[in-house]
C-alpha cells in the first residue's frame, strides 16, 4: 500500500486536462490521470489483475470535490465504461451513485441520469442499489429545517429525482417492483422527526402522480405506516399533551394577549407527525376526487385499503377518517361505504369481530356525518330493525342462551339502533312523519325481547335512548334498566369488578377528531351532539359552555357521554355496568361510548 500511496501523491486519475503534457492528445470525453481513464483502470483489473489504478480511482472519487465541468466528464466516461462494470466493481458503482448531483447544473444532472439509465439497462444487478440511492434523496438532508414540506428549491431538486425514476420506469418497467420494495424498507419509523416521515410521504404520494397503475400498492405502504403512527399515539396521550397547554392559556391574567402563531402545532411530536400525515392524505384525496375520472377510482382503492388495514385494526383514532373525508364529497361514496359494511354484518361467514366493527362504523358514520341525508339514515334504521326482528323470531323458535358471546352481532346492531335514535333524536322527532317512522320500527319489541339487549348496552346509550323513547311513547325502558341493574348487583365480585360479558365491547370509530391542521377539513362535515329539547327542559344544557379551545379537550378528558347533563354527572368514577361501587342503580351514566362534544 505504500507504493500506491506514493503514486497517489504524485498525481490524480481525475486531474484536469491542463495538467497533461502539452503535446498529448487525450481521447475525447476521457477523464485522465496521465494516460489512464476509468475504462483503462477497469481493463487493468479484468485483463492484468492489477488493482493499483482501480484503488486510486476509488480514493479520488471519495475525496475530490468536483466542479460541474469535471462532474460531467466523470459521468460521461462512466457511462461509456458501464459494460465493464461487473458485479465485483460494486464499490465503484456505489461511489458513482453516491455523488451529490441534484443541486448541480442541468447539464451535470443529465450526465448523471444518462449514466444511471445506462447502468440499469446493461448491468441489472445494480438496479436495487440504484433505486436505494435515489429513494434516500427523499429524506431531508437538513435535520434542523423548520419547514415540514419541501420548499421551492427542494421541490426543484426532488423533481429531478422523480424525473429519473420516470425514465427508469419507461425503459425498465419491472424496475418498479424494486421501487416498491425499497419504499417499504426505507419508509421512516414513526418516531423519527416529523420532517423525515412527512418528507418521505410527500414523495411517495408524488410517485402516484406518474405511476397511478401502482396506486393500490403505494397506498398499501402509506396505510401500513399511517396505522403504525396512529396506534402509537393514543387519544389519552394527545389529550394530556394538549390539555396541559390549554390550562396555561386560561390561567393567564386578564388583558394578557395570547400568541396563537403556533396554535396549529400539536404538542406531542408523534401527534404532530400524524397530523401532517393526515393532512397530506386529505390533500391527495381532494386532488384526486376533483380530477376528471379519478374520484371513483380512488374511492374504490381507499375502500379496499380500509377493509384490508383499518377495519381489522384495533385502537385507531384518526386513520379511519380517511373514509369519512372521502365520503363527504359524494353521497354515493357514503352509500357504497355503508352498504359494504352492512354486507359484512349480514354475512354469517365473516368473523364476529369484523361484523361487530362494521356495525360500529355504520352507526358512527350515520350519527356524525352532516352529509348523511335523513332519508338514508331512516332507511338504514329500518334495515337494521328488520334484521333484529328477524333474528329475534329465529331465536324464539329454538333453544338459546343469553350469553353476550353467542349473540354479539345482534347486541351490537341493537345498540347501534339505540345510539342513532338517541344521537339523531332532534332530526328523527322533528315532524309527525318522522315520529310515525320511529313507531314503525317497533322499538318496544326489541327492548322487551328475551335476549334483553339493554342488559349489555352501554349505560349512556341506554339512558339517552330510554329518555327519548319515553318522551314520545316509543318504548318504556326504565323498568327494564332497573331490573337489569338489580340482577347485575348479584354478579359483582368482592373486589367490585364485573363479569367481562356483562357489557358490550363497543367501538365508535368517528369520535371527535383531535388533530389541529387536518381537523379543519373534517369540522365542516362533522355533526356534534346536541341534547334533545326534552332532556334540556329537565336537566339544562347538556353541551355546557365556555371557550371553544378549552371545551374541545375538557369534554374528552372527562370521558363522559354528551348525553349526560352536567347536573346529573356523578363525581365518583362509574362502573361499566351501571351499578356503582356502593350498590346503587345508576344506569344514568357510564364509560363514554364516543359521544363527545
Amino acid at each position: 500500500m505504500s507504493a500506491i500511496t506514493e503514486k497517489r501523491r504524485e498525481s490524480s486519475i481525475l486531474k484536469s486536462a491542463q495538467s497533461a503534457p502539452a503535446n498529448s492528445t487525450p481521447t475525447r470525453h476521457k477523464v485522465r490521470f496521465a494516460q489512464l481513464s476509468i475504462e483503462s483502470a477497469l481493463h487493468d483489473v479484468l485483463e492484468n489483475n492489477r488493482v493499483v489504478e482501480y484503488e486510486e480511482l476509488l480514493q479520488n472519487l471519495r475525496e475530490e470535490s468536483f466542479t460541474d465541468k469535471k462532474f460531467i466528464e466523470v459521468f460521461v466516461e462512466a457511462k461509456e465504461a458501464v459494460p465493464l462494470m461487473k458485479p465485483y466493481f460494486g464499490m465503484l458503482v456505489d461511489l458513482l451513485l453516491s455523488q451529490r448531483w441534484i443541486d448541480r447544473s442541468d447539464e451535470a444532472q443529465d450526465a448523471y441520469k444518462e449514466f444511471v439509465v445506462e447502468l440499469s439497462i446493461v448491468q441489472k444487478n445494480f438496479c436495487s442499489m440504484t433505486v436505494t440511492k435515489l429513494l434516500k434523496l427523499f429524506l431531508p438532508t437538513n435535520e434542523l429545517q423548520k419547514n415540514i414540506l419541501p420548499d421551492e428549491q427542494q421541490q426543484r431538486q426532488l423533481a429531478s429525482v422523480h424525473d429519473l425514476i420516470v425514465r427508469l420506469k419507461n425503459v425498465i418497467p419491472m424496475i418498479f417492483d424494486v421501487v416498491l420494495t425499497q419504499l417499504r424498507k426505507q419508509f421512516p419509523y414513526h418516531k423519527k422527526p416529523t420532517q423525515e416521515v412527512i418528507g418521505f410521504l410527500y414523495n411517495v404520494l408524488r410517485i402516484m402522480e406518474y405511476a397511478s397503475i401502482y396506486c393500490d400498492e403505494l397506498l398499501d405502504i402509506v396505510f401500513y405506516h399511517l396505522l403504525q403512527t396512529d396506534v402509537n399515539i393514543p387519544r389519552s396521550d394527545i389529550e394530556n399533551s394538549e390539555y396541559a397547554d390549554e390550562e396555561m392559556i386560561f390561567e393567564m391574567a386578564a388583558g394578557e394577549e395570547y400568541d396563537e402563531s403556533d396554535n396549529e402545532t400539536m404538542k406531542h411530536p408523534i401527534a404532530e407527525t400524524l397530523d401532517w400525515f393526515m393532512e397530506l392524505l386529505f390533500s391527495y384525496i381532494e386532488q384526486m376526487v376533483k380530477a376528471d375520472g379519478q374520484g371513483d377510482r380512488i374511492f374504490k382503492i381507499l375502500l379496499n385499503q380500509f377493509e384490508s388495514h383499518i377495519l381489522p385494526a384495533h385502537n385507531t383514532d384518526h386513520a379511519q377518517f380517511v373514509m369519512f373525508y372521502i365520503c363527504s364529497f359524494k353521497i354515493s361514496y357514503m352509500e357504497h361505504f355503508i352498504s359494504s359494511l352492512w354486507k359484512n354484518v349480514s354475512n354469517p361467514n365473516k368473523p364476529p369481530g369484523v361484523r361487530q366493527a362494521s356495525v360500529g362504523y355504520i352507526a358512527s358514520m350515520l350519527a356524525r356525518g352532516k352529509f348523511v341525508p335523513l332519508n338514508y339514515l331512516k332507511s338504514m334504521l329500518l334495515e337494521m330493525s328488520q334484521w333484529v326482528h328477524s333474528y329475534i323470531q329465529r331465536c324464539d323458535s329454538m333453544h338459546y342462551n343469553q350469553s353476550l358471546k353467542a349473540h354479539v352481532v345482534f347486541y351490537s346492531v341493537c345498540q347501534a339502533i339505540f345510539y342513532l335514535v338517541a344521537f339523531r333524536s332532534n332530526h328523527l322527532t322533528a315532524s309527525a312523519k318522522n315520529l310515525t317512522f320511529l313507531h314503525s320500527l317497533q322499538l318496544s319489541s326489541i327492548v322487551t325481547c328475551q335476549l334483553n339487549p339493554l342488559r349489555v348496552c352501554l349505560p349512556t346509550v341506554a339512558t339517552a335512548f330510554a329518555g327519548i323513547t319515553r318522551a314520545y311513547q316509543l318504548a318504556y325502558c326504565h323498568t327494564i334498566l332497573e331490573r337489569n341493574a338489580r340482577r347485575r348487583l348479584a354478579t359483582v365480585y368482592r373486589n367490585c369488578t364485573l363479569l367481562p360479558e356483562d357489557c358490550l365491547d363497543t367501538f365508535f370509530p368517528f369520535d371527535p377528531y383531535m388533530l389541529k391542521k387536518s381537523g379543519k377539513r373534517i369540522e365542516p362535515f362533522y355533526l356534534q351532539y346536541q341534547a334533545h329539547d326534552t332532556a334540556e327542559e329537565d336537566t339544562g344544557d347538556a353541551s355546557g359552555s365556555g371557550d371553544n379551545r378549552r371545551k374541545r379537550y375538557e369534554s374528552i378528558s372527562e370521558d363522559i357521554d354528551d348525553f349526560i347533563p352536567e347536573s346529573k354527572r356523578h363525581k365518583q368514577q362509574p362502573s361499566a355496568s351501571g351499578v356503582d361501587l356502593n350498590g346503587e342503580f345508576t344506569y344514568s351514566y357510564g364509560v363514554s361510548p364516543g359521544f363527545h362534544s
